[in-house]
């Protein structure tokens, strides 16, 4: 999906440029907090293995509601909560309808 928004055809600018005056700013701020996710420049952990002496760099993450990377994360989260706290019972889907006769 990043590719699709910020790619050489600036797709994102462009689009933000046209509809600009009906974009929501929340919706903005997602959107460029996704283009920012995961760039080193941006800041990083430094990770060193006291073994080996490898060094990682690991960036940091923009945790935004849009960012495919992210967001997954946050979904999970979600779902285990809500299975948590959803009774664990058998249960049957029923459909009552009436007759529009009656």
């Amino acid at each position: 999906m990043r590719r699709i928004f910020f790619d050489k055809h600036q797709h994102w600018e462009a689009f933000k440029r046209k509809h600009g005056a009906k974009i929501r700013p929340i919706v903005i701020k997602e959107v460029e907090k996704f283009r920012d996710c995961g760039d080193i420049k941006n800041g990083f952990k430094l990770f060193v293995c006291e073994g080996c002496h490898d060094v990682r760099k690991v960036p940091y993450r923009c945790k935004g509601r849009f960012c495919t990377t992210c967001s997954v994360g946050e979904s999970e989260e979600w779902s285990r909560l809500l299975t948590e706290d959803v009774l664990q019972v058998n249960h049957r889907h029923v459909i009552f309808t009436i007759d529009e006769g009656l």
